[in-house]
């Protein structure tokens, strides 16, 4: 994800919670093929800037992303886009 300026996608004042926001846009970026399965996600920091939000802002956010299957932190080494096609056939429509 290329580090443009995305803060004016947020809106501050709206009923919908920021960190949902960022979820959302990320979510978007995912499903329209801008981020591809595998690509490394910015920092906490830099998506933080990014988006003009605070660093535990984005956290919410990508731990959302991560509890619906479509980011993966991977301790160490950073947060990655999940390839939903690569999953096991009997893995799908598991329930938690």
């Amino acid at each position: 994800m290329a580090l443009d300026d995305r803060s004016g996608r947020i809106d501050h004042h709206g009923a919908k919670l920021v960190w949902q926001q960022v979820a959302d846009d990320v979510e978007a970026d995912i499903s329209s093929g801008r981020l591809t399965p595998g690509a490394k996600m910015p920092s906490e920091l830099d998506m933080a800037a990014q988006y003009g939000v605070a660093r535990v802002t984005v956290r919410r956010a990508v731990k959302d992303l991560a509890e619906r299957g479509l980011l993966a932190v991977v301790h160490g080494r950073g947060t990655f886009v999940v390839d939903r096609q690569a999953e096991p056939e009997g893995d799908a429509g598991r329930g938690a």
